[in-house]
């Protein structure tokens, strides 16, 4: 059973149309399909006979050679041995190239091309006729290709494959010839861009060599490191003189500042010691003191000769005293003076040395810097000569391998192919068969295909529930168990009552059981029973369910809720005044007035009633169901189709199960969504679908088939197909007629065959 809670979608699960039932289909109309396309095959062997003509072919091989004599290249191997299947495959698919056809077809003489096709037909229809002449496929267990060609007429044949076999060749060859002047043209270029940038690079180290005044670029050919080299030696030596000269003329001037420090008084005393002048003074002066001392004698203090004596003998002690110090002065003059000359020498003399030291090395400290800066220059282009001349190097090795390969190129350009004529074709000297059989089966298959295409067609337009897998694609779940044709002879409403062993009885029982179980689990007790259409049997089904309920609980009613079609009366042979539901819901009387009471295993029945009234109120209807809900055990509703009657739909509010009937081979798909749709919108607690055989089957119209049909349809102009189809008799009628020409037909398509055969013996 299916439940549902309403869902935005009201069946997720099913699907929107009817899947196709190929087993069905063949068991419906195979053998139909047989008979018909039998017959038009039939019909059609006279006219085989008739166009069937002899058949000419010819053929030709070519050879493909896994291995190929390789030349002078070692860059692409020439053997094929690893894809051999594949290459053969693929060149036979080459050789049936449109152009190749095409070139073919030109390639003919006006008389070659008008034996085998249409002498005002252009080239390329040609071309297309020509893919149904000519075949190449490759011999198994061989390295050839077989390439034949069949035509009514012998002449030409041969001329075509040879020309077509030449053509294909020319296109490998050009092919072959392209990619290698493709290949040479991207060589040459790149050999005429390495030219350039071989000149270019000798030109730059021509100007590198001018530069650098060597062409040999090693650091052994650098002049001026050599000159760096001898320049910081030099500057080392500077460096050191200069040291040495500064600490001279500091340590000259320092001696000078201790030496000036020094008295010199004795070498002063030494020089007055040592003065002649001086001497020979003092000896003077002693000798005329003696003389004048001696004068002196006898000669009182106070005497004036003895007092000029003395003065004169003193003025002359003063005169030495000062002679004396006179040349003290002059010699200490002398001394310090010396002192100072010599100190002040040799002062000037370190000075002169420190600045001459200085100056030296600051202007070997400048050469060095100039070479130094020259022997990074010389260096940097040495190191970029060498580079260069490594490009250089590079360049004219891939200029030589460029020329390898542009001379092996050429020669390739004459390498033979992997692919040759091994034998070319012959005119044929007799036909090797008629093409008869192909025509045959060429009407066989379109007789059969069109009855065929044309029963498909049918089935897929009908819309029609035949299995129980149909009514769970369009519901998503599964139906109830089906009830099946009934066997025994008697009216279907009394089935269960008169007939319980029946399998369609059983089958209702089952179901009802399954209502049984429905209320132990749910409480269920209020059952409708709707058909998605009319005449699908609800009435007889809710009957005999409701006769199957009551071997199972003793209190059930049945209420006959179809007031526009009642048939419950009629089936249990009720008067025509016989009061109801109508009736009930008309008045304000107790529903045990209307309710007529069974017996044995008869359900107590509310039958429609008087249902000539129009607008019958609904508002006491789940009033009704509450108080029989309290009085039976269950209640069962025969209610019209749902989408047909808002009553039914009413009813469906106060409903616990749903019991849809569906007629098999005549409820359409479309409407069990429909309906199923309907009652799920409702919220109705649990819906039961249910598979029934034993209702009438109506015949499907065109217009039933045309309806409601697939979106993709009104993309496609098939307005004459809709005119064809509804011009059709109805199918039966039309199965009929078909079975009656067959027959009829058979007998003119044998004396046809009597007639062609006849014809044909004459000649001979």
């Amino acid at each position: 059973m299916l439940k549902e809670n309403a869902p935005r979608e009201a069946l997720p699960f099913g699907k929107p149309s009817k899947p196709l039932d190929i087993l069905g289909f063949l068991k419906r109309y195979g053998l139909i399909v047989l008979v018909l396309g039998s017959f038009l095959f039939a019909l059609t062997v006279p006219v085989v006979l008739l166009i069937s003509k002899p058949n000419y072919e010819v053929h030709a091989l070519m050879r493909i050679d896994p291995i190929i004599p390789s030349l002078i290249t070692k860059s692409e191997d020439p053997s094929i041995i690893n894809y051999y299947q594949d290459y053969a495959n693929t060149q036979a698919r080459r050789m049936m190239d449109f152009e190749i056809l095409k070139k073919t077809v030109e390639k003919l003489t006006p008389r070659q091309k008008g034996a085998i096709l249409p002498a005002s037909l252009p080239p390329d229809k040609c071309a297309d006729l020509l893919t149904l002449i000519i075949k190449v496929n490759p011999v198994n267990g061989t390295h050839l290709l077989d390439v034949s060609a069949s035509s009514p007429k012998k002449e030409g044949l041969a001329p075509l494959i040879n020309n077509f076999m030449q053509v294909f060749l020319e296109k490998v060859r050009k092919g072959n010839e392209m990619q290698d002047t493709e290949r040479l043209s991207y060589l040459m270029h790149e050999k005429q861009a390495l030219g350039a940038e071989i000149a270019l690079i000798e030109e730059k180290l021509y100007t590198l060599t001018k530069e650098i005044s060597t062409a040999d670029f090693a650091e052994t050919y650098n002049s001026a490191y050599k000159k760096s080299e001898q320049l910081q030696q030099l500057y080392v030596n500077a460096l050191y003189d200069r040291i040495s000269s500064e600490n001279l003329y500091q340590e000259t001037e320092k001696s000078g500042k201790q030496l000036k420090s020094l008295v010199l008084t004795p070498m002063v005393e030494e020089l007055v010691m040592h003065n002649q002048s001086l001497d020979f003074t003092s000896s003077w002066t002693y000798q005329q003191q003696q003389q004048l001392r001696s004068s002196t004698d006898g000669l009182t203090p106070n005497n004036p000769d003895r007092i000029y004596v003395e003065e004169r003998m003193k003025a002359m002690q003063d005169y030495e005293r000062k002679l004396k110090d006179e040349v003290r002065s002059e010699a200490k003059n002398v001394v310090y003076g010396k002192r100072d000359y010599e100190l002040r020498k040799e002062l000037i003399q370190a000075s002169n040395k420190s600045e001459k030291a200085k100056k030296s090395e600051k202007d070997i400290l400048k050469e060095l810097e100039e070479s130094r800066k020259e022997s990074v220059r010389v260096s940097v282009g040495l190191h970029v000569g060498e580079s260069l001349k490594a490009l250089l190097k590079h360049k004219r090795d891939l200029l030589d391998q460029i020329d390898t390969r542009i001379h092996e190129l050429e020669v390739e350009g004459k390498a033979p192919l992997h692919i040759a004529i091994e034998s070319a074709a012959r005119e044929p000297q007799k036909p090797t068969g008629s093409n008869t059989q192909k025509l045959l089966m060429m009407f066989f298959a379109g007789a059969f295909g069109s009855v065929t295409a044309l029963f498909l067609a049918l089935e897929f337009f009908d819309n029609r529930i035949r299995r129980p897998e149909e009514i769970r694609q369009a519901l998503g779940y599964p139906a109830a168990k089906p009830i099946v044709k009934a066997l025994a002879d008697m009216p279907f409403h009394e089935l269960v009552g008169l007939a319980p062993r029946d399998p369609a009885a059983m089958a209702i029982n089952s179901i009802a059981i399954g209502f049984s179980r429905e209320k132990k689990s749910n409480n269920a007790q209020v059952i409708m029973f709707t058909g998605v259409n009319k005449g699908v049997g609800t009435t007889s089904i809710a009957f005999n369910c409701a006769q199957s309920l009551t071997r199972i609980a003793p209190k059930v009613l049945m209420i006959e809720a179809d007031l526009p079609n009642p048939s419950l009366g009629r089936l249990n042979d009720r008067s025509p005044e016989q009061t109801g539901l109508a009736d009930l819901l008309c008045s304000s009387a107790p529903m045990s007035d209307y309710i007529v009471v069974g017996g044995g295993y008869m359900p107590d029945t509310l039958y429609a009633g008087n249902t000539t009234t129009h607008g019958i109120p609904k508002h006491r209807i789940g009033e009704l169901l509450e108080q029989a809900k309290n009085e039976y055990d269950f209640i069962c509703i025969d209610c019209p189709p749902v989408l047909e009657s808002d009553l039914t739909e009413h009813i469906a509010l106060y409903s616990d199960i749903v019991a849809l009937i569906i007629l098999g081979d005549n409820t359409m798909f479309r409407d069990l969504r429909a309906s199923a749709e309907a009652l799920v919108r409702l919220e109705v607690p649990a819906i039961a679908p249910i598979l029934n055989w034993n209702g009438k089957i109506s015949t499907i119209s065109v217009d039933k088939l045309l309806e409601n049909r697939p979106e993709f349809l009104d993309k496609i102009k098939v307005g004459k197909i809709e005119a064809l189809i509804q011009n059709l008799p109805p199918m039966r009628q039309l199965i009929e007629t078909i079975k009656r020409t067959v027959v009829s037909m058979t007998g003119y398509a044998k004396e046809a065959v009597g007639a062609v055969s006849k014809k044909k013996q004459k000649p001979s």
